[in-house]
């Protein structure tokens, strides 16, 4: 049964045409390929080769460059599909990037009079198809492990806090008694002086 995993992110301070640069270059390879080749594209050791768009490059001779902000956008993007894949059962060394979704974000509003400055915004949207099985989480059969062998520990404990519990009432019954007695000699005692 083949699963989409997906992150997606809204109004990212990011060019869409560097984003869409990097999705291109980085779509069909696991994650953990991309995430290495994005790395190097951060010390500027690779570059991202411009292909749709070429004037956008700044490597001399060569219409590629690397875009730092967008790069980081999607290193995180991607490191989110994977731990999404890794809570959904599936083996997350094996997840490819599948597909992306790019779009112009909302541009953010100005007071009157403002020069329009910063106002990219890019939409991203990566889709993983996963054709696993999933695998149940340790975590919660650990948790059930746990839980059929609690009620047996809990037990005393319950019984020790019974009997604790029952000794507070049995005092605060001598002592009810006690002021009562006390109460009635009081009463005795006004009655026969009047």
């Amino acid at each position: 049964m083949v699963t989409k995993v997906q992150v997606k992110r809204e109004g990212m301070p990011i060019s869409l045409k560097h984003t869409h640069e990097i999705m291109e270059a980085v779509k069909g390879k696991q994650i953990s390929k991309a995430n290495a080749l994005l790395k190097r594209v951060l010390k500027k050791e690779a570059y991202i080769p411009f292909r749709k768009y070429p004037s956008k490059g700044h490597k001399h001779g060569v219409p590629a460059g690397y875009p730092q902000k967008a790069t980081k956008q999607v290193v995180s993007m991607l490191e989110e599909l994977k731990a999404n894949a890794k809570n959904m059962g599936f083996d997350d060394s094996k997840i490819v990037i599948s597909s992306y979704s790019l779009g112009r974000g909302g541009y953010p509003r100005f007071s009157s009079g403002t020069v329009y400055r910063h106002g990219k915004r890019t939409n991203l949207t990566i889709y993983s198809l996963v054709d696993q099985e999933r695998k149940v989480p340790e975590k919660k059969q650990a948790n059930a492990d746990n839980a059929a062998e609690s009620p047996a520990v809990k037990e005393p404990v319950k019984e020790e806090a019974k009997e604790e519990s029952q000794k507070p009432t049995e005092e605060k019954k001598e002592k009810t008694i006690e002021q009562e007695s006390n109460k009635s000699t009081e009463s005795n005692d006004l009655k026969a002086e009047q």
